[in-house]
């Protein structure tokens, strides 16, 4: 129960600092820097459970709960953006419901994984994933502007020619 209950602290409290953080540095920088932050936590986390060392496996477990939450307000903030705060609240629900997806498939995903693999090599990958969500976050750029006259149709109504 205390490490659940820490766990929401220190979830929050990383939610809280990212997005402090973001204001300053930029949303794409800090989603960068968190996701290479929580690959080399993954990586210490899975090092540390094999080297059966308790003090650095918790200290990567918190790094790592502190960033975890980070994405949400980064999301939320990244959305409008990239794609204006015109439909900011649908366009934020279909980014929001990607944990949807996250929350069905990783737990039996990971516990297949740990029962093939091993605690180490789960952590191994899934801190290659954070790599790769890193590189993929260099290639993110804004998408190219609607031309006003397909903007009614998009929304639902009909465009029409001035």
């Amino acid at each position: 129960m205390i490490s659940a209950i820490l766990l929401a602290l220190i979830s929050g409290t990383g939610r809280a600092f990212v997005g402090w953080v973001s204001d300053y540095f930029g949303r794409k920088q800090t989603l960068l820097a968190v996701c290479v932050i929580l690959a080399l936590s993954s990586y210490g986390v899975g090092w540390a459970g094999s080297m059966q060392n308790e003090a650095l496996f918790i200290t990567f477990a918190i790094i790592s709960g502190f960033g975890g939450g980070a994405f949400y307000p980064l999301f939320a903030a990244l959305t409008p953006d990239y794609f204006g705060e015109n439909y900011n609240a649908s366009n934020y629900g279909t980014v929001y419901s990607a944990k949807l997806v996250g929350a069905v498939a990783a737990g039996p995903l990971a516990a297949a994984l740990i029962d093939a693999n091993g605690y180490p090599a789960t952590y191994v990958l899934a801190g290659s994933f954070a790599l790769v969500a890193a590189v993929l976050i260099l290639f993110l750029r804004q998408p190219a502007a609607v031309p006003s006259a397909l903007q009614p149709a998009l929304a639902g109504g009909e465009a029409t020619k001035t």
